[in-house]
């Protein structure tokens, strides 16, 4: 599955999850080993969720990827990650049958007790103009990492 047809079954906008109530929308990060790997980025660029979709996921690349992300400052387990499988007929695709069309491993920014209201909190965002992820406080303004605030 390539970044047009993730997009037309799964790129519609959602509303920004634990950052501001504005819409978020997808941004396709990276193609590796059969997957590709997304965000969900509101306007600021906070990313609410991460997704990897294929046919066959590896969780472990999905993984280490968020981590570097965070400079590695931030270790994930397994089950900080989730996986769902969508078939054909989810996906409203007739005449394909049972066929399982791609699975999606997604890790979220605030599951499982992490959310937190502090404003100084770190959260991971995606640069706006080479859309790395990189951690900042969820109250910072900026909207580039450092490499690309150097190149201004």
């Amino acid at each position: 599955m390539n970044p047009s047809e993730i997009s037309a079954l799964f790129g519609e906008p959602q509303k920004c999850y634990g950052h501001c109530d504005q819409p978020a929308s997808i941004r396709f990060l990276k193609e590796e080993d059969g997957m590709v790997i997304a965000a969900m980025v509101c306007h600021a660029g906070y990313v609410s969720r991460v997704m990897a979709y294929g046919r066959e996921l590896d969780l472990g690349l999905l993984k280490s990827f968020i981590s570097q992300s965070w400079g590695g400052g931030k270790t994930l387990g397994d089950e900080d990650l989730r996986v769902a499988t969508r078939f054909a007929w989810d996906l409203g695709m007739e005449g394909r049958g049972e066929d399982v069309v791609v699975r999606v491993g997604y890790w979220t920014q605030n599951y499982r007790g992490s959310k937190s209201d502090d404003p100084n909190r770190l959260g991971l965002f995606s640069c706006a103009n080479c859309s790395c992820l990189f951690p900042q406080p969820v109250n910072s303004k900026a909207v580039l990492c450092t490499a690309c605030r150097g190149q201004v």
